[in-house]
């Protein structure tokens, strides 16, 4: 069995493409936690406008009312997620664009340990050959 990155082909580095790849990556990396910062804070302002839209409606004088033989809990709790389900959709969907940015924040710090290892390398190699 073969796989496809036996028979890829790759350029050597020169120390300073190595720097611009370590440079690169922390600037990404720095961009996508400030980005994953306000994104938790758009997360929490959803929530909140989710949870306050769920007590309003269940404060509501049109919100059925549980009682034996009438309204049931779940009659009472379909009629509000019905009426909040655009804040509910924009609390998953700020959820979502979080977790995207977790993600792309663990890709990125995975991207920078691959990286400065082969940067050590490219310095060993270099360091050996007498080259800058």
């Amino acid at each position: 069995m073969t796989y496809a990155w036996e028979e890829a082909q790759y350029d050597s580095l020169s120390l300073l493409e190595a720097q611009n790849y370590m440079r690169w990556v922390l600037r990404a990396m720095y961009d996508t936690a400030k980005s994953l910062a306000d994104l938790r804070d758009a997360e929490v302002d959803a929530k909140k406008e989710y949870d306050s839209a769920r007590r309003r409606l269940m404060l509501s004088p049109e919100c059925p009312r549980v009682e034996r033989g009438g309204h049931t809990v779940a009659d009472r709790d379909a009629w509000v997620d019905e009426r909040c389900a655009e804040q509910r959709s924009a609390f998953e969907s700020a959820s979502a664009a979080r977790e995207a940015a977790n993600d792309q924040l663990r890709t990125l710090n995975s991207q920078s340990v691959v990286i400065t290892a082969l940067s050590k390398n490219v310095a060993q190699i270099h360091g050996v050959l007498g080259e800058r």
